[in-house]
This record gives C-alpha cells, sequence and structure tokens, in this order.
C-alpha cells in the first residue's frame, strides 16, 4: 500500500527531535534569534546519572483493575501486582491508589470531537451526545475537563474547566466556528506541513491527479496524516502537565490507507511509520495519556472475537518489516494506551461517561526498564493481579531506547 504525501514538503525524517518538531511556526519568536543554547554536559556525578537515567527508563503505568461485572477492584496492595516486561518480571518501584479527584495530581478529561473523518450527520449526533453527557452532571465535574475539535487547521483545545455550563458555552462556540475539513482545500497549514515533513515528499502513485480514485486516495493520506499528526502534539503537550489525562476521541478515527488505490509501500515509508510510531507511542506513554475511542465502527469488535491477525494489529509490532498505516489506527493506539476502543452506539453520552469513569478507581505504578539494544526496542508488558476474578487493563507496550 503506497502512502501520498504532501508535495511540494522537503523530506526530514526523523533527524529533528520530538521537541523540534513539535514546534509550530507560529510559537517561534520574531525578530533577532534567539541565542544559542549551551551544549548539554553529561552530568558527572553518581546522583546527577542516576537521575537522568531514572528520567529516561522509569515507566509510569495507569493500571484499571475491574471484576467480571465491571465494578473497579479496589483495596489491593503493592504485592498483588505482578509486572512483565517483555516476559521477565519486574520490581515496582512505586506505588500508588487513585481514588477519583482526591489525591495529588488527579485525573483531568479531554473531549475531542473529531470533525475531519466525520460526516455532517454524524457530527450533528455526537454534538447533541457530548452536551447530553455534560448536561448529565452536576453543576461542578469531578474531573477538570476539556473540549477539543480537530478540524482541517489541527485540534483546537479549550481551557480546562469544571463548570458544566461553561463547557457546553465553549463546546457550541468551537462547533459553531469549526473549519470543515473539505479535500478540495488548497492551502497547507503549518500542522500539514509538518505531517508532510515526517512522511516524505511523493505524489500519488500510478494514478492521474484528476482521477476519482487518486482524489479518494489523496484525500485519505490528507486526513491520516492531520489526525495522527494532531494526537502527537496533543500527546506532547500533556508530558509536562501533572497526572493522568484521560482522552476521548469521538469519530471513526482516520483512514488506514489500506484500499488498492495504494501500492505497497517502500522499505524508506516503513523506516518512517515505524519511527513515527515509535515517537507517538513515547509521547502517549510519558504525558500518561489513556486514548479512549469511541464511535469506532464495527470492525473494531469486542477483543475476544479478533482474528489472530486483528490480534496481532492491536499488541503492537516490533519492527519495520510489520508495520503499517493500520499500525498508527486511532483503535490501535486506544488498545495500547490501556484505553477503551467502545463501537458506534445509539447512547453515546454513556460511552462517553464509561471512559471517564476510568478515573473513579486505578493504581499508578511504575518500575525500571533496561535500556534497549537498538533505537525502538519493541516490548511487550503485561500487568497480572494475584486475586482470582479480576481483569487488568494499562499500557500494552512500550519502545525502549538505548
Amino acid at each position: 500500500m503506497a502512502q501520498f504525501r504532501w508535495p511540494g514538503v522537503l523530506f526530514l525524517g526523523f533527524v529533528l527531535s520530538s521537541s523540534a518538531q513539535e514546534t509550530p511556526p507560529a510559537a517561534r519568536t520574531s525578530g533577532q534569534d534567539a541565542a544559542p543554547t549551551s551544549p548539554s554536559l553529561t552530568p558527572r556525578s553518581h546522583e546527577e546519572r542516576e537521575r537522568r537515567y531514572q528520567a529516561e527508563h522509569r515507566i509510569t503505568l495507569n493500571v484499571i483493575v475491574t471484576d467480571s461485572s465491571g465494578r473497579a477492584g479496589k483495596g489491593l496492595k503493592q504485592e498483588d501486582f505482578t509486572i512483565l516486561d517483555d516476559g521477565v518480571p519486574k520490581a515496582a518501584m512505586s506505588f500508588r491508589p487513585m481514588e477519583g479527584s482526591k489525591g495529588i495530581a488527579p485525573a483531568h478529561v479531554i473531549l475531542m470531537l473529531d470533525t475531519v473523518n466525520n460526516s455532517p450527520r454524524s457530527i450533528a449526533f455526537e454534538r447533541r451526545e457530548v452536551e447530553k453527557f455534560l448536561a448529565r452532571s452536576q453543576k461542578q465535574l469531578e474531573y477538570p475537563t476539556s473540549i477539543a475539535v480537530l478540524s482541517r487547521l489541527g485540534a483546537t483545545v479549550g481551557k480546562q474547566s469544571r463548570d458544566r455550563d461553561a463547557l457546553v458555552r465553549e463546546f457550541r462556540t468551537l462547533v459553531n466556528s469549526v473549519h470543515r475539513y473539505g479535500c478540495e482545500d488548497e492551502g497547507i497549514s503549518s500542522l500539514q506541513l509538518f505531517a508532510g515533513s515526517v512522511f516524505g515528499n511523493v505524489g500519488v502513485h500510478g494514478l492521474a491527479d484528476d482521477s476519482l480514485a487518486g482524489q479518494r486516495a489523496s484525500c485519505e493520506n490528507q486526513r491520516f496524516l492531520l489526525s495522527v499528526s494532531s494526537l502527537h502534539r496533543q500527546a506532547m503537550r500533556q508530558i509536562d502537565v501533572p497526572g493522568r489525562a484521560i482522552l476521548i476521541w469521538i469519530g471513526p478515527g482516520w483512514p488506514l490507507l489500506s484500499s488498492q488505490e495504494f501500492r505497497p509501500d517502500s522499505p524508506a515509508l516503513k523506516q518512517n511509520f515505524f519511527a513515527y510510531l515509535v515517537l507517538l507511542s513515547t509521547a502517549l506513554r510519558e504525558g500518561q495519556v489513556t486514548l479512549d475511542a469511541v464511535s469506532s465502527p464495527e470492525l473494531f469488535r469486542a477483543e475476544e472475537n479478533l482474528s489472530d491477525h486483528d490480534i496481532a494489529l492491536m499488541n503492537g509490532v516490533s519492527s519495520e518489516e510489520q508495520v503499517t498505516a493500520g499500525s498508527l489506527a486511532l483503535q490501535v493506539l486506544a488498545h495500547q494506551s490501556g484505553g477503551q476502543v467502545l463501537t458506534a452506539g445509539k447512547d453515546l453520552a454513556k460511552e462517553i461517561a464509561q471512559c471517564v469513569a476510568d478515573a473513579d478507581s486505578y493504581y499508578v505504578l511504575s518500575f525500571d526498564s533496561a535500556a534497549g539494544t537498538r533505537p525502538g526496542e519493541f516490548h511487550p508488558l503485561q500487568v497480572n493481579v494475584k486475586k482470582p476474578g479480576l481483569t487488568v487493563r494499562t499500557n500494552t507496550a512500550y519502545y525502549a531506547q538505548p
């Protein structure tokens, strides 16, 4: 399957660091260039080296435990948990039960309405359901909540608030002023330029630009780039925000780029896909972002009904040879972050509430990972509870660095 990328954009690959890539042009200062920063020196003391190592290799997990009825498994202690990193038991370096909005750095919620990958009819329904969810709440929400909308300009995120009425007003303002995405748009935003720099510069392969199939494939490719870039930016913004973020993505997700209009991926494209997957997966984990996908298509059905191919896709890929655009699907990333994947139903407000309820009771564990033998070394994760009848949901993998 071939991918169509932004024409006229210089191919940069992953030479830049993630922080440099994520600096939008509008945020750069005008006038004189900033003075060059001093080179980073290797810490010399043992304590400094230890702090640097922990910052790079300590893995924090938000662990949701439920019984067969879906009720939270409360009252567990550190010794009740076993952490397996690529099948190897790891000692928990920290353990903290979390109950609701109590304690240090409670969870916060981001409601993201996707208008890029959705039909006008679905957007209207989802808009009503978001307002219905907010109307079900008391005057003050338990968790700080932000309203966000994905449009052709990227993601616009409002201020955090617990005030239900204020959030409804802001949501209506954002949706009413949304820049609807249309493939006829010829302008390229800074976010789209960033996406193109990541995935490269190649035009439509094997199809005339004015053919219907070529236009459809190009449109799918543009929506894919815009969506994953926006998600990456949101994850990066959470890294310096204390506490866990529950990001509820409302919409079917972006295209998987698997139609017959796309030719097989080149080795260079696979390399870029894998590098970006590592970058995005790491940002979600370091930002403690639990990504939930609601209004998902039936393609992503209950886990017990998944085929072997589906299970392999959902659990992650370990090499460039295995990666595809589907490895960056919304539902795949949600599953790997420990989030929920809920198929489209008639009561979306209830599904949103179900995702928010993850913040009511969970456990925060951390462990120290070993240095990877190579950049982006895939490590499957598993957290088990010794007590029978309990189910655990948390991050399913991470990518280790040397």
